[in-house]
């Protein structure tokens, strides 16, 4: 029996892509790397009411025979299972390390008080940006560690340009969702492409379609020129060889969760500058400048206005790749995850 259970959102025989998901596979993978896979077993959150009938022995399970335990949940799992965590660990004493995926936890705290004592009586836990932490701590909570997001991807060598004969190629690579500012991005280009007089700017759109917008995309996609397309999904770990293809890659985000995108560690590795919106933590993560564009949140004539400044002098963005790469060496697991595995005792 391993010494360490993970608990988290793995969708065992399913093919989901969503930032939780990918997220909860990476940390795993290199906990395996680090101590062995014989010493780490992964219990799936995946399941809905499946889940919340067996909560309860897998909670058991994991305090009986492990000494650690990593859990990942999302707020309706956080709410579930961690009182229970807390009423039986007194017996067993077990570690308890909660890495926290997205940006979320300080308003769920704020709406659910009682959690508040619970999670200071944890080992860690464990957030994506310097904001984050900060707001948490404000809720009374010390035991906060700043362990950013990361992927194991490949780096791109490729500095060379990527805009040819007139054509600059964009790209969106996140959940697919309204949320995402993928509207948003879709009028930008036109409305560049129309005040230059030619269609300079492709964008393609990469990313699952998250439930129950299905309808609003295909609507959405259906009244587009040929130059915006939906190109489907493509597997977290073959992004960087499809990315560099591309210019640069637009982030005009608003979802309330946003916190550590894993898009913005994909397109680095790429070494795609990102034209982002200045939403939520995303000035903290791409340098003016230097890794990229921020624009003003829902402003679509601020990001039009940026297409339309690379298309008379795409020099500078070009100049951003080397940045972008050196950036991404930043956020490889194999340095993240020693934040975490500090306080892990087998």
């Amino acid at each position: 029996m391993g010494k360490i259970s993970v608990i988290g959102h793995f969708g065992f025989g399913k093919n989901l892509l969503n930032g939780q998901t990918i997220k909860t596979k990476i940390i795993t993978d290199e906990l395996e790397r680090i101590y062995g896979k014989e010493n780490i077993v992964r219990y799936d959150t995946h399941g809905g009411a499946a889940f919340v009938l067996r909560m309860p022995f897998v909670i058991l399970r994991m305090l009986i025979f492990s000494k650690n335990i990593v859990m990942m949940p999302g707020d309706k799992g956080l709410f579930m299972m961690m009182p229970l965590l807390w009423l039986l660990n007194p017996l067993f004493g077990r570690k308890i390390l909660y890495v926290v995926i997205g940006g979320w936890l300080p308003g769920f705290l704020e709406k659910w008080r009682h959690l508040v004592a619970i999670l200071s009586r944890i080992e860690g836990i464990f957030v994506e940006t310097p904001t984050l932490k900060s707001q948490l701590q404000s809720l009374g909570l010390s035991n906060i560690y700043l362990m950013p997001n990361c992927k194991r991807t490949g780096i791109s060598s490729s500095l060379s340009a990527r805009h040819t004969g007139g054509h600059i190629p964009l790209c969106m690579f996140s959940r697919v969702m309204k949320e995402k500012g993928i509207e948003d991005a879709i009028e930008a280009v036109k409305k560049a492409n129309g005040k230059i007089g030619k269609d300079v700017f492709t964008l393609d759109i990469y990313g699952q379609v998250w439930k129950g917008q299905e309808e609003w995309f295909k609507t959405t996609m259906d009244q587009q020129p040929a130059y915006i397309s939906y190109k489907g999904c493509i597997s977290y770990d073959s992004s960087v060889k499809t990315l560099e293809t591309y210019f640069a890659l637009l982030f005009p985000t608003y979802y309330r969760g946003e916190c550590f995108a894993g898009t913005i560690i994909d397109a680095y590795a790429a070494g795609l500058p990102i034209i982002a919106s200045d939403w939520h933590d995303n000035p903290n993560l791409i340098e003016e400048g230097k890794t990229g564009k921020l624009f003003p949140t829902r402003d679509v004539g601020s990001l039009a206005g940026i297409l339309t400044e690379i298309y008379h002098n795409p020099a500078p963005f070009e100049s951003m790749r080397k940045n972008c790469i050196e950036e991404a060496k930043r956020y490889q697991p194999d340095k993240i995850v020693r934040i975490l595995s500090s306080h892990i005792s087998i």
